[in-house]
């Protein structure tokens, strides 16, 4: 029982420190971001969920899609830009 217990401790804190990992710097992605210029004008993601962008991001840097200069532009960004961008939107007001 002790043995489990480890195990589901070791488990969560594992969960936890990928999560972390995972949440992007806002400030970071706003000096990417000052290449945007489509969207910086739009303010079309301004506020969107880090989550939903993060996805959108990926299924570019996937090839997927089908505006392929995001697709160009999103399969040079590493895992690290793209959670910074989507924080850095996410954390803009919605217009």
């Amino acid at each position: 029982m002790k043995r489990i217990g480890t195990v589901f401790f070791a488990l969560v804190f594992c969960a936890v420190a990928v999560a972390a990992g995972a949440a992007g710097d806002a400030a970071k992605g706003g000096a990417l971001a000052k290449g945007c210029a489509c969207h910086k004008s739009k303010g079309d993601l301004d506020g969107v969920d880090a989550a939903t962008l993060t996805a959108k991001m990926q299924a570019f840097k996937d090839g997927k899609g089908e505006n392929k200069a995001m697709v160009a532009i999103m399969q040079k960004q590493s895992p690290e830009n793209i959670a910074d961008l989507a924080a850095y939107y996410a954390s803009l007001p919605k217009k």
